[in-house]
């Protein structure tokens, strides 16, 4: 199988997922976007779900590339971490909560691709955890809780006010003020 081929098939799928949800797009349409027969995306996936899957595995693994890329150029461990959970979910949260086939992909990532969100959402803790180790180090607080459980804590609770956010701004403020919490500790 040809990566190059299977990475654009992935890459024109999140555009058809995003344009018109999950629910609405058939391996047709997802072919067609791609420029390929319906017979040779059977080729690279099985069904509608495991494109979904593998799409929301790409999306995650092009986000992380985002952030490394742009890391090091961040001064603080702080700056740090909000520039990562800037690009990993403020940046285009106030599009997906304007657009009913984000709404509705986000619903159905829940019900048929969980383990894929679960696995991109680990590829985000391994960030922030390095992020934290590099601080924890240098504060040196035997006290506190290990940067793995921090990093955890992060995306878990990033992943609830994505649900009560009302918009970017508010998301913003609630990972800062957390983010607050969690290094005053």
């Amino acid at each position: 199988m040809d990566d190059k081929k299977k990475l654009h098939i992935l890459s024109v799928a999140l555009d058809v997922y995003f344009k018109y949800g999950y629910k609405r797009v058939s391996m047709n349409e997802i072919a067609e976007a791609a420029g390929i027969s319906r017979a040779g995306l059977y080729l690279y996936f099985n069904n509608k779900e495991e494109v979904f899957n593998a799409t929301i595995l790409h999306y995650g693994d092009t986000l992380i590339a985002k952030i490394m890329d742009e890391l090091s150029s961040k001064k603080t461990p702080e700056d740090k971490i909000i520039f990562a959970l800037e690009v990993w979910s403020i940046n285009n949260f106030d599009q997906s909560l304007n657009s009913p086939e984000v709404k509705e992909m986000t619903d159905s990532s829940l019900s048929f691709a969980q383990e894929a969100l679960d696995a991109s959402y680990n590829k985000l803790e391994v960030v922030l955890t390095s992020i934290l180790k590099s601080r924890s180090q240098s504060a040196g607080n035997p006290n506190s809780l290990s940067p793995e459980t921090l990093a955890h804590l992060l995306t878990s609770a990033l992943r609830g006010f994505k649900i009560v956010a009302k918009n970017s701004s508010e998301l913003r403020q609630m990972i800062q003020d957390l983010l607050r919490i969690i290094l005053i500790a």
